[in-house]
């Protein structure tokens, strides 16, 4: 065999077992969304593997907006149209396989006076101290103790929460209080929660929100369990005060209470249940 034959041959061959290198699902994180806007993501991947990012707002429609090869391990984006929209998720695709988690923020914006607030992400830290940072003196949150029957009060002040360790997880809510009277943005960076899914939903008063990071009509959309009798109470914030939703299947039909992503509500239900959703992403 002629050595210019033989090259050939153990090039192909080296091509072969590089193209073989198995390519494991990318891991998406640590990530973080900046005041002016842009969000950085970083995450860790197979080298050498070709990928894509994909975003969408939705977590139902996605775009491609980067394609590269992993030069190393590691891999960061920084998504400078992400000032553009309110909330925004992002998976990878390595070759067909995709990353092992989705991530993404949602930002909401606290006007003067009160606010119905949720975190819709599974965060590094569901610690109130590490969720809501910088916060104006005098910031307050107040969650409702569905054990006790009573509100308990979170205070910002002097740089940090008089209840640190306080968390606020996906299904939970919160009254916020701005006690300024500027306008602030607050924004929740997390992994988009996937799975079954479920939270319990106590008779009586509590406050709730959707377990993944989704708007829409709250029985229909998010599957909440609604029954006769419930009663739900979402907060209009441009006009600080509840609108009261009772559940009459023919009143609902065209008038449904819509929930917005980082949004929480007051549920008055006639008896338990559970908030339960098979929420995976694969498509």
């Amino acid at each position: 065999m002629k050595l210019e034959s033989l090259m050939q041959r153990i090039g192909g061959t080296a091509q072969f077992r590089r193209s073989q290198i198995p390519v494991l699902p990318a891991v998406l994180g640590p990530a973080v969304r900046f005041p002016y806007g842009a969000f950085q993501l970083k995450a860790r991947i197979t080298k050498g593997a070709q990928y894509e990012i994909q975003a969408t707002t939705d977590l139902q429609h996605w775009q491609t907006i980067c394609t590269d090869t992993a030069e190393h391990e590691a891999i960061e984006y920084v998504d400078s149209d992400a000032s553009k929209f309110s909330c925004r998720f992002y998976r990878i695709l390595a070759g067909i396989v995709q990353s092992a988690n989705v991530m993404g923020y949602a930002s909401t914006t606290l006007p003067p006076g009160f606010s119905m607030i949720a975190n819709p992400f599974d965060a590094p830290s569901n610690f109130i101290s590490d969720l809501l940072k910088d916060m104006p003196d005098g910031t307050k949150i107040n969650k409702f103790d569905t054990r006790f029957f009573q509100m308990t009060e979170n205070v910002f002040r002097g740089g940090k929460w008089s209840n640190p360790s306080e968390k606020l997880v996906p299904g939970e809510g919160a009254i916020l209080h701005n006690p300024t009277s500027d306008y602030k943005t607050l924004s929740f960076v997390g992994d988009v929660m996937q799975g079954n899914l479920s939270i319990p939903i106590a008779g009586g008063f509590s406050i709730r929100s959707s377990l993944v990071p989704q708007a829409g009509r709250l029985h229909t959309d998010l599957a909440f369990p609604i029954a006769e009798g419930d009663v739900i109470h979402l907060f209009d914030r441009d006009r600080q005060k509840y609108v009261l939703y009772p559940y009459d299947a023919a009143a609902w039909a065209s008038n449904p209470p819509i929930v917005s992503v980082s949004e929480s509500f007051w549920v008055a239900k006639t008896s338990p249940g559970n908030w339960t959703r098979n929420f995976i992403l694969n498509t």
